[in-house]
């Protein structure tokens, strides 16, 4: 029987890059992935990786990635930026408006409707409209409309979806958490190096007059998310969880795909004995090794 190995993977904005690193020891180790869970930028990496796209390939889209082909005012309200751009982007991407069902691998995409509270699983429909939804960071992007449900980022309740990963079939699951290091006071926090237009357009989002509130926001998120993550990982822990720790880097920082790509590998090679063990290890030998823990837990 093939071990069925599933890979989660947590929303965190421009830290996201730092699963294509991750992608990239994976593949060089030759541990095969046959499931992905994402939300946010993780969703959107878990899509492309779906999608056919190789680590190398992702990393080049990564890097083609432009806030100036992205960035549009959000038309309804809900919002600080619209989505409109970040659509074309995705279908570009993507290779067109591909469906879940012509993905090379299973994808879920993990969002929150925003009326009912209610996480939500995205398994069908257009891939483009579910990465849309998982996406929707509340303050920054108006909430997604799907299926009739009002949407916003997954990460509001799951955002390193590896419970979802399990529920889809895999036997092991491998999640990755793209963490922001919240030392420093607010505002305070010097911007990684850079140079060109694209810096240029970051620094200026930086020094917007709602950038203190975006941080503030995204901060406060980072803190509940973190909550929720541990509480999930004692209800139902994932076999490997990988944390990826990113200073300075906040949603928008699209351009600093080396220093992600560069943690996530440094992450990953230091669990790679682990991760090798995960995959050579007989599924009876584990299951044994599970029920033992449990037991150790139980009372009497």
């Amino acid at each position: 029987m093939t071990i069925q190995i599933g890979l989660a993977l947590s929303g965190g904005g421009a830290r996201g890059i730092a699963h294509v690193g991750v992608l990239q020891v994976l593949e060089e180790a030759q541990i095969p992935i046959h499931v992905l869970a994402g939300t946010s930028m993780g969703g959107i990496v878990a899509a492309a990786y779906a999608a056919g796209h190789s680590p190398a390939e992702i990393e080049q889209l990564f890097r083609s990635l432009r806030l100036l082909d992205i960035a549009q005012r959000d038309r309804t309200g809900l919002g600080l930026l619209g989505q409109g751009k970040i659509a074309g982007r995705l279908r570009e991407a993507l290779g067109g408006d591909l469906t879940f069902d012509q993905l090379e691998l299973p994808l879920a995409l993990v969002a929150v409707d925003l009326e009912t509270g209610e996480e939500v699983v995205i398994r069908e429909g257009l891939v483009v409209e579910g990465l849309l939804a998982t996406s929707a960071v509340p303050v920054v992007f108006s909430p997604a409309r799907w299926q009739g449900r009002l949407l916003v980022d997954g990460g509001v309740l799951n955002n390193v979806p590896f419970d979802v990963a399990r529920r889809m079939g895999a036997d092991r699951v491998i999640a990755v958490h793209t963490m922001r290091d919240l030392s420093g006071e607010i505002g305070t926090e010097s911007p990684p190096a850079g140079s060109g237009a694209e810096a240029i357009v970051r620094m200026a989002l930086r020094r917007a007059p709602w950038s203190s509130i975006i941080e503030v926001a995204e901060r406060s998120s980072g803190i509940t998310s973190r909550r929720l993550v541990e509480q999930r990982m004692r209800e139902s822990p994932p076999d490997l969880m990988i944390e990826v720790k990113l200073k300075g880097v906040g949603l928008f920082d699209l351009d600093q795909v080396d220093m992600g790509i560069k943690a996530g590998k440094k992450a990953a090679r230091q669990r790679l004995p682990e991760l090798l063990d995960l995959c050579d290890t007989s599924l009876p030998k584990r299951i044994t090794h599970w029920w033992r823990k449990l037991r150790q837990r139980l009372p009497g």
